[in-house]
């Protein structure tokens, strides 16, 4: 079973590399120092500038797989292109390592919404481990409690579906705009009676 980490980098992560005295390793190396994975896959929506040192600092971390994914997001809180990015990581990582993988998704690096769909995506349809890390507490897993997931989740559930219904409905207002009516096509028929 191939264990992989999956991740947002963060801008501590990448001030890890020139500035580790004043932030530490950054959540991602911690991580990878604690713990021992077959492949890590990061998703990254800064330039791919800043990021290709960070990866050969990573890798001298601790000998392992990194590859990188770069995301286009409108803001790095928008929840549905977070969503999108991140669960088509994982769909991918299933395609390419196939369904005998154990997956760690990591709260820490990124912004809170980002946070947020991992705990979203491990709840529903990728089952995972999550982590956090800090310079302070190292490196920890983290529960969600039954009583949010228990709660919450049927919520967004509810949600999901309610936009979903809305957006039936404003697809079939739309569509009327453009009915389509059968033409009447008449036939007369002339008789030569000579």
């Amino acid at each position: 079973m191939k264990k992989i980490l999956i991740s947002w980098i963060g801008r501590t992560d990448l001030r890890a590399v020139l500035e580790g005295e004043i932030v530490g390793l950054g959540p991602i190396a911690q991580a990878v120092r604690a713990m021992s994975f077959d492949r890590i896959v990061l998703l990254n929506n800064f330039p791919e500038a800043e990021v290709k040192p960070y990866i050969g600092w990573l890798q001298g971390i601790k000998n392992v797989s990194v590859s990188t994914r770069q995301v286009t997001l409108a803001s790095p809180t928008n929840f549905a292109e977070i969503y999108v990015a991140a669960s088509d990581t994982v769909q991918q990582c299933s395609v390419d390592f196939g369904s005998d993988i154990d997956l760690t998704f990591h709260l820490s690096p990124g912004t809170p919404a980002m946070a947020a769909v991992w705990i979203l995506i491990a709840a529903g349809r990728y089952p995972a481990e999550l982590i956090e890390s800090s310079r302070e507490q190292g490196v920890k897993a983290v529960t969600i409690p039954f009583e949010i997931a228990a709660e919450y989740l049927p919520r967004l559930r509810e949600k999901q579906e309610l936009s979903i219904a809305g957006l039936k409905k404003q697809y079939a207002k739309n569509a009327n705009c453009f009915s389509y009516k059968p033409a009447t096509i008449s036939i007369l028929e002339t008789v030569d009676n000579s």
